[in-house]
């Protein structure tokens, strides 16, 4: 507030979470999600046991999903897509869509920033249960994930153990005052089908590895007399000091024989395809397309392809515009502040259109006059009317006005 040309702010009463308020704490030893080897089978029986009606379990579930994260090129796709909204202005606007700065500056804090980045995680993770930490001046001091393992969003409850029937209702006060729920109840998430290309990608690389071990190094082949207890033992050292490529101690009466394809090139280039189908697959899945990401082939493509991106992202866009004016605005009126008859909306950014719009307007230029209102209006550029220098009544009438002036 400004009152006299001095700015003044406006601070609230501030606000501790209660002790019982504290969903988090309601979980005395949580227990690390340990990691296991997975397949297509672990995949099929834990989307299963989340799917299942009466007694829903996402722990093993999760358990994959935290593999899964750590795909290069999936954490690419998914960074991306959520830069989009990231990178995004964020403002409060009263009914008449007017500004208020005051309150867009209350919520360009971290603790903000932090609320819409794990709201878009539940697109890809499912169900987010995020907690808000004490008001502080007008802001929170943290906002964090509640650990999903232990969130049941089908009941609205959170368990102490992960085995544990006891839970409570973080949809009744006092945690309601302090918890915000993100996404479908029973949403698991674009991860689960990411899931599967992930498991088929790993094996296409373990197998390529593989291969490249035992076709791309050279494999050293000592024979001996391999009774000889002293000439096998200097034979097997002698190869080990040649290298760090496969050695073998034979007789010298035996052979070792490894079996080819046509060329090993062949072999290589099956796995690289499938390795880059699964990525194509992964882009198509986040993102709408692959030429984002991967190169395109001509121009006209790539405009397609990048439309249909930004369909993505008025997708996204809709979903947190949602989270805010039914989740968020409401939450933050019930900590009083301040936000009543008010919408925290996104600004576009239209430089890409401003551009274009300019192009078009230069082709314009060479048939039509543009008025020099628009030219100000439109790029906030103070301009003047052009003198035809062919016609002597305007320029009589233009140094009339100069000299008046």
């Amino acid at each position: 507030m400004e009152i006299f040309g001095y700015k003044f702010n406006i601070v609230n009463k501030d606000a501790d979470m209660p002790e019982e308020a504290d969903t988090m704490g309601k979980i005395p030893y949580p227990k690390t999600l340990q990691r296991t080897r997975q397949d297509l089978s672990t995949w099929r029986n834990a989307t299963i046991l989340a799917e299942n009606l009466q007694n829903p379990n996402r722990t093993n579930l999760l358990r994959l999903y935290k593999d899964v994260d750590l795909d290069a090129h999936l954490s690419s796709l998914v960074q991306t897509r959520k830069n989009a909204i990231l990178g995004a202005k964020f403002i409060v606007v009263d009914k008449k869509g007017e500004e208020n700065e005051e309150l867009t500056e209350r919520i360009t804090k971290k603790w903000f920033y932090d609320f819409v980045s794990l709201s878009l995680d539940s697109i890809y993770w499912g169900y987010s249960l995020i907690e808000f930490g004490d008001l502080l001046h007008d802001e929170f001091v943290d906002v964090d994930l509640v650990e999903r393992r232990y969130v049941h969003p089908e009941f609205g409850t959170v368990s102490q153990t992960l085995h544990d029937s006891t839970a409570i209702c973080y949809l009744e006060s006092p945690y309601k005052e302090w918890n915000i729920g993100v996404g479908g109840k029973r949403d698991l998430g674009l991860y689960l089908k990411a899931a599967p290309l992930i498991l088929w990608k790993k094996q296409a690389f373990a197998q390529w590895s593989e291969f490249t071990e035992t076709a791309g190094v050279p494999l050293k082949i000592g024979k001996t007399n391999v009774r000889d207890e002293t000439t096998r033992s200097n034979m097997f050292n002698t190869l080990k000091d040649m290298g760090s490529s496969f050695y073998s101690v034979i007789d010298k009466n035996d052979e070792i024989e490894i079996l080819q394809g046509n060329t090993a090139s062949g072999y290589q280039e099956i796995f690289n395809e499938l390795i880059n189908q699964c990525n194509r697959e992964l882009s198509k899945l986040i993102l709408g397309q692959t030429m984002t990401t991967d190169d395109g082939s001509s121009q006209s493509q790539a405009e397609v392809h990048e439309r249909i991106m930004q369909m993505v992202v008025d997708r996204d866009t809709i979903f947190i515009q949602n989270v805010f004016t039914y989740q968020l605005v409401p939450f933050l009126n019930e900590h009083q502040l301040g936000f009543e008859g008010h919408s925290i909306v996104t600004v576009p950014d239209d430089e890409l259109d401003l551009k274009e719009k300019s192009e078009i307007d230069l082709k314009l230029l060479e048939y039509y006059d543009i008025p020099a209102e628009y030219i100000a209006e439109t790029y906030g550029t103070p301009v003047e009317d052009k003198v035809d220098i062919n016609s002597p009544e305007q320029v009589k009438n233009r140094l009339d006005e100069l000299f008046k002036t």
